[in-house]
């Protein structure tokens, strides 16, 4: 066959012995019943003759694109776990992803949700920021499955969360047992859906245990640069606490550090504690205890949940509430 010729469907057909009916069946993955002989002979002429489908015609054939729109905040660490999980489940349901990266712009991630409408994509995921608010438009407006991972506000969506207070409570709890009594909660912003839980689980631990237990919070620690300047002034000020509970591990890298700076001992005399379990956590000196937040788990999730939908009101109402483990190491 000519080399500058592009392949179709019709030459397929031609060379595997079958309809143009039934090629289009099989490339498209349709559900039509089609004999596995057949089948694989259709496959096998498609790779023979490197037949690309045009993925524009299947689309308006089937109104399926097989693309999963995802909209997240930023690619840190712990968002780029999240989509490790999210691609993985995707591929293994023969699904594309198109990714947007939308910080923390409220205009922003709302665009991006349109171009997903407009490219007429199968599902969307929405992996929330630690201050998001909520979308602007409910499950029947979007008319496609979409699934929040994380907190909003009246979400009104399926979400995928993990228990952020029973997390937190796990933590101080883990503290407590050691014999801490004054503790630091070291934070961002109090305020903010998982930390505001965090914050929750942590005062809850130190109330049930009654008088003698004292929990100091910490704000505006939105960086480790922010978190090593927070410790730092709090041991010139005189703390009593001997332990830190980090909102999340970079703000435990800051706090660890600026205890090494101080001649502080790990955890002879203060210990840390963070969240999010990044991989870096395991292989800083001391290691460092964490609240392993299962990320690529809910992004993983988040995608098999609308796989399984039959369309947006069927999902509108699913919520999944993943459970956080404690991985405890040398800085506790």
């Amino acid at each position: 066959m000519d080399g500058n010729k592009r392949i179709g469907v019709r030459d397929v057909a031609r060379h595997a012995g079958v309809s143009v009916a039934t090629v289009s069946r099989v490339v498209a993955d349709s559900g039509y019943p089609v004999a596995k002989a057949t089948r694989e002979r259709v496959l096998s002429s498609v790779q023979q003759l490197g037949f690309v489908p045009n993925l524009i015609a299947r689309t308006f054939a089937t109104s399926r694109t097989k693309t999963i729109g995802v909209a997240v905040p930023v690619l840190n660490a712990y968002y780029a776990r999240m989509l490790m999980g999210i691609e993985g489940e995707a591929t293994r349901n023969g699904l594309s992803i198109l990714l947007s990266i939308v910080g923390d712009d409220h205009d922003r991630r709302e665009s991006a949700i349109d171009q997903f409408l407009a490219r007429r994509l199968d599902g969307i995921v929405v992996c929330s920021g630690a201050g998001d608010s909520a979308l602007d438009r409910g499950p029947a407006r979007i008319g496609i499955p979409t699934v929040i991972v994380g907190q909003q506000p009246d979400a009104g969506f399926a979400t995928v969360t993990v228990d952020n207070r029973q997390a937190s409570y796990m933590a101080t709890a883990h503290l407590l047992e050691r014999g801490h009594r004054e503790l630091i909660f070291l934070t961002s912003r109090s305020d903010w859906f998982d930390f505001r839980d965090r914050l929750a689980g942590f005062a809850a631990c130190l109330a049930e245990r009654g008088a003698g237990y004292r929990g100091q919070v910490i704000e505006g620690a939105f960086s480790e640069r922010d978190a090593y300047d927070r410790i730092r002034q709090a041991v010139a000020a005189g703390t009593r606490a001997t332990a830190v509970l980090a909102a999340t591990d970079r703000q435990a890298l800051g706090a660890l550090a600026a205890l090494a700076d101080l001649g502080i001992p790990i955890p002879g005399k203060m210990a840390v504690v963070g969240f999010d379990n990044l991989p870096t956590s395991e292989f800083i000196r001391p290691a460092l205890t964490s609240v392993d937040m299962p990320a690529d788990d809910m992004g993983a999730t988040a995608i098999a949940m609308i796989v399984k939908a039959k369309g947006p009101d069927a999902i509108a109402l699913a919520d999944m509430t993943l459970e956080p483990r404690l991985i405890v190491r040398s800085s506790s």
